[in-house]
């Protein structure tokens, strides 16, 4: 079974990849295209239909619980053994957003199927959002630039990242290890639960 030891964490990522309401980029390349990466917060979310893993449409705004949705957009739970170990670690603290007021789901390219496998494989409770064709994907804006060549496997995967959404629809938060951005292993580095949760208290 995947640890997570499986992926690899560094203390960079609780301030420096940490994107809140009011925090300022800095002046070098790697802040500004940090501040540009998605949506910005305090914008809309562009509409975003997608599917469940039981095959099922919806909206991400749709899923939001009182207080909003974090979604996190994640590579694959098909062939990404990092992507899989944080999956569980998000799993394991669904009710701990869920206190919060907050539904936490994650998207991925996957099918529904494959989604639908992933789950009943590792015992995945949260909800599982399916952007098969990356349509979500490339509406935010968050598609990983490392993989450009249309025959990649990977293209069309999202560089990790998380957004906290409003139920109405509004960024409230962003997460994401920025250092990484356009690095060929930089999706290996992922801004942790905690960090997460110590940012929708800190909202």
């Amino acid at each position: 079974m995947l640890t997570l030891h499986a992926f690899r964490r560094s203390a960079l990522a609780v301030f420096a990849c940490l994107v809140l309401a009011g925090l300022a980029g800095g002046p070098d390349a790697r802040a500004q295209a940090d501040n540009a990466f998605g949506p910005s917060i305090g914008s809309t979310i562009p509409d975003s239909p997608v599917r469940l893993a039981d095959g099922s449409p919806t909206e991400l705004r749709a899923l939001a619980g009182e207080n909003g949705l974090v979604v996190y957009f994640n590579r694959s739970l098909s062939w990404c053994p990092v992507c899989i170990a944080q999956t569980i670690e998000i799993n394991a603290a669904r009710d701990q957003f869920a206190e919060r007021g907050f539904t936490v789901a994650v998207l991925t390219y996957d099918s529904p199927e494959t989604l639908a496998q992933a789950a009943q494989r590792h015992a995945l409770e949260l909800a599982l959002v399916s952007d098969e064709g990356s349509a979500v994907i490339n509406a935010f804006g968050v598609a990983d630039p490392v993989y450009a060549d249309p025959d990649h496997r990977a293209h069309g995967v999202p560089y990790p990242v998380a957004f906290v959404i409003s139920p109405e629809g509004e960024v409230l938060a962003r997460f994401l290890h920025a250092q990484g951005l356009g690095e060929e292993r930089g999706y290996a580095v992922r801004v942790s639960v905690d960090d997460v949760l110590a940012g929708l208290d800190a909202l």
